[in-house]
């Protein structure tokens, strides 16, 4: 999918999604499906020339973000200031004339944004993905120290969300047991553009690309900011590199065979086209093939598109580790909200990955 081919349907499509969610963003979706019928609409196909996206919800949330990020950055004088800094439902405050003042050519930053950016939200619920795992093999018995390796980390804030307060229940309203972990000896980020938090422009892009009336994300945004800068300060932030996908697997191939590698994956498959999710795919299998038995697992959270109609499940937390002989176990372990909060855990999956783990451990 590219340039803006099909894209007033997937406008209509996020609109129908966000609508009671962010009011604000519904009605900004609605008058850019006007505004690409026109002047902005070839201005946006020269933006974008060149480049490729490959989910439906992509293009939409940019172009929310980039004008999102503009009002930040300008202050009060935006003229979509109040409802895009500050959070609101008054849709008379998004007016067309306020709309197409917002668009303006010469708005530099609206336009860098839309040919530069990529839209990186860093949602540090995820991290369950990597400290609930990490839980379980010290429960099978694994002591070695881990690495940590996210792929497509963003400005890799889940790789410091052991820093922050753990919110993640089961289906019982009980809070999942996250300790006590391996120790970590290293944390890696895999992006192909990282994304700096001591930089006040990426800093602010990601606050931008959170909706307005996310108050609690956002909260929790400024809280893992904190907690990677404090962590940049003692000198003990993670590693962030930039690497594509299907070029990680050979990255994490150079890890030290003493560490158990734990590679992290959420909610990145929709941002790779078929070609690249191939690759990708194949790759991860070979080095999970190639490790020392038992010394490395993939967990992964991705939507499931076939429970789309019950958020609370509509994802996936899959496992995957060599099991030897050239096999490979995958299991689905829990199902969530791809914003984690509660996990509806698989009791049969819990044991088997124990049982599994405690047969092919050295």
């Amino acid at each position: 999918m590219s340039t803006i081919d099909d894209l007033s349907e997937d406008l209509q499509v996020q609109a129908t999604f966000l609508k009671d969610r962010e009011p604000v963003y519904e009605r900004m979706l609605a008058l850019f499906a006007e505004a690409i019928r026109g002047e902005f609409g070839t201005r946006l196909g020269t933006l974008w020339a060149g480049r490729a996206f490959n989910s439906r919800y992509e293009r939409p949330l940019l172009l929310l973000a980039a004008i999102r990020y503009d009002a930040l950055c300008e202050g009060e004088a935006h003229p979509l200031h109040g409802p895009l800094s500050e959070g609101s439902t008054r849709l008379d405050a998004v007016t067309r004339d306020a709309f197409i003042a917002a668009l303006s050519p010469t708005r530099t930053r609206v336009e860098h944004v839309l040919r530069e950016r990529v839209v990186q939200t860093n949602e540090t619920t995820r991290a369950v993905t990597w400290l609930w795992p990490a839980h379980l093999l010290w429960s099978a018995g694994e002591r070695r120290s881990i690495a940590v390796v996210d792929l497509g980390t963003s400005a890799g804030l889940n790789l410091v969300a052991d820093d922050l307060p753990a919110l993640w229940v089961d289906d019982h309203e009980a809070p999942i047991p996250l300790e006590p972990r391996p120790s970590v000896a290293l944390r890696l980020g895999l992006d192909l553009s990282p994304l700096d938090v001591g930089r006040t422009d990426d800093a602010m892009w990601l606050r931008a690309c959170v909706w307005p009336n996310d108050r609690s994300r956002l909260a929790r945004l400024e809280q893992a900011i904190g907690a990677f800068t404090s962590r940049a300060a003692r000198g003990d932030a993670p590693t962030l590199e930039a690497c594509s996908l299907p070029e990680a697997p050979r990255r994490l191939s150079s890890l030290p065979e003493h560490l158990f590698v734990l590679c992290v994956q959420t909610i990145v498959r929709d941002f790779l086209s078929a070609e690249q999710r191939a690759m990708y795919e194949a790759g991860m299998r070979e080095f999970l093939l190639k490790r020392p038995a038992c010394s490395a697992l993939v967990a992964e959270l991705e939507v499931d598109p076939s429970s789309l109609n019950v958020p609370p499940r509509s994802a996936t937390l899959v496992f995957r580790f060599a099991c030897g002989g050239g096999g490979m176990n995958e299991m689905v372990m829990a199902r969530t909200h791809p914003h984690p909060r509660q996990l509806f855990i698989d009791a049969d999956a819990l044991k088997a990955f124990a049982d599994a783990v405690s047969l092919i451990r050295p």
